[in-house]
């Protein structure tokens, strides 16, 4: 991470450039440069930034080779700033500014969550449900129970403190599923399916199970190698391609990769319905074996999403 410091000593100003390197894990160095008394302009920073990394090789703190399976450096690096920003600007907020922001979020991935899926709600009628307690004319019952359902999950993953486990994916899927039809709540599929437009044919119910234990242990191995990201992306690939439910496969599998998100002090995202067929395709390569695709397709949404805020 590259950001420049600026502090104020009597009447004189002080610019310095810095810049994070990760040794190991959540292990960091820092190494800052004086540059002037006014702010540095892009040039002056490219300069001073090499001076920095030449230091960084001597000691052996910066890394040519990726510091992680999927993702590069640079990658890694900007997520490092979405999080640190994200900390420090929602740090920042009130209790109301907060709640306003936790409603939006709330509000923006139920909708397009549910969306994916086939639900006729608009983003209004779900914010009228969800933050005003209005139930709009003509809607669906099993559209309506289903905006209720994603504030309830939503709810349960941002209290949820403990690890993942068979427990806490059925608990998830039977919130999210409640009243709305959806033949087997919080349990384990019992008959083959097919995922509508998709090659991919998901294993047989007598193999779910096992399916499930087995990404249950890769869970645990993996949990504290990967990056977040792509421990979230993986996550919810394998939730996908077992596809170990009836109905609301995907709804499950994308709140427990935001749960990922979000136990991992990562800012949880909104994949948008307007753009449910560039997610399909990196869920396709995924299916193929190829879960990079969908990690760096979730790497530049959540940055694209976020970014702004290391800008207020």
């Amino acid at each position: 991470m590259v950001y420049v410091e600026h502090q104020k000593r009597g009447e004189k100003d002080y610019y310095y450039v810095t810049k994070n390197f990760r040794i190991s894990g959540n292990k960091w160095r820092k190494i800052r440069r004086y540059c002037s008394s006014k702010p540095p302009s892009k040039q002056e920073i490219a300069e001073i930034l090499e001076d920095i990394d030449k230091t960084a090789r001597e000691k052996g703190w910066l890394k040519e080779k990726p510091a992680f399976k999927y993702l590069s450096n640079n990658e890694v690096e900007t997520l490092q700033d979405v999080k640190d920003a994200f900390k420090n600007w929602y740090g920042k907020l009130d209790t109301i500014e907060k709640k306003k922001f936790d409603d939006d979020f709330l509000v923006r991935f139920t909708y397009n969550s549910n969306a994916i899926e086939g639900n006729r709600l608009s983003l209004r009628e779900t914010s009228m449900i969800l933050t005003e307690n209005i139930i709009p004319s003509g809607v669906s019952t099993q559209d309506y129970n289903e905006a209720l359902n994603g504030k309830d999950c939503l709810d349960y993953i941002r209290s949820y403190k403990g690890n993942l486990g068979k427990k806490v994916i059925l608990k998830a899927h039977k919130t999210l599923t409640k009243n709305t039809g959806c033949r087997l709540i919080g349990q384990f599929r019992d008959s083959r399916v097919r995922i509508s437009g998709s090659d991919w044919i998901p294993p047989a119910p007598e193999k779910v199970e096992t399916e499930i234990k087995e990404m249950l242990v890769w869970w645990a191995n993996n949990q504290n190698k990967l990056h977040p990201v792509e421990l979230a992306g993986i996550l919810h690939n394998r939730m996908v391609r077992t596809h170990p439910f009836t109905d609301g496969n995907g709804r499950t599998a994308r709140m427990l990769m935001n749960w990922t998100l979000h136990k991992k002090g990562y800012p949880m995202f909104t994949i948008e319905n307007k753009e449910k067929m560039e997610y399909y395709k990196a869920i396709e390569e995924g299916d193929k074996g190829d879960d990079s695709t969908f990690i760096h397709y979730l790497t530049k949404t959540l940055i694209n999403q976020h970014t702004f805020k290391s800008k207020q």
